[in-house]
């Protein structure tokens, strides 16, 4: 399951928006660590951040299996929010909008600047959208490249 936090996916389509999906968890908040923080000289619980990833990382898997049985493919716009739920619990939540998306082909590279000789070629063959032409004087540059350069004379 993709989940972005962006409202687009470039070089995919989105064909068909879901509806908004929210994964909510309630956690715990151990009074008896925050004695432990206080006797510690209010030292943080070393395990703080690990266990603020951990549950964020569930939160967005959660997300993903919303989505998943709405019938989508990719959750955009995630984001996350969190409140204090009495002295005892706090809720982190994910949420986000549920989609079905697509890939789009892969448009091909601009081509690569065209030689002199090329452009001449190709001139020939093209009409001039401007409707100049060349003078029948001017040098064929196909045959440029073929064309001996003089040096000067030292």
């Amino acid at each position: 399951m993709l989940v972005v936090t962006t409202d687009v996916l470039p070089g995919y389509e989105i064909r068909a928006v879901l509806g908004e999906v929210v994964s909510s968890m309630a956690r715990t908040r151990n009074p008896y660590r925050e004695g432990v923080k206080n006797l510690r000289g209010g030292a943080y619980d070393p395990k703080a951040p690990e266990n603020l990833t951990r549950w964020r990382t569930e939160a967005v898997a959660n997300l993903g299996e919303e989505a998943r049985r709405l019938g989508a493919n990719a959750v955009i716009g995630m984001r996350f929010d969190h409140r204090e739920v009495g002295e005892m619990w706090m809720e982190l939540c994910a949420y986000g909008t549920a989609v079905v998306i697509r890939e789009q082909p892969k448009a091909p590279l601009p081509d690569e600047p065209l030689a002199a000789a090329e452009m001449a070629h190709s001139a020939e063959i093209l009409p001039d959208p401007i409707g100049v032409s060349e003078p029948p004087t001017a040098p064929d540059l196909r045959s440029a490249a073929e064309t001996p350069t003089p040096r000067p004379n030292t």
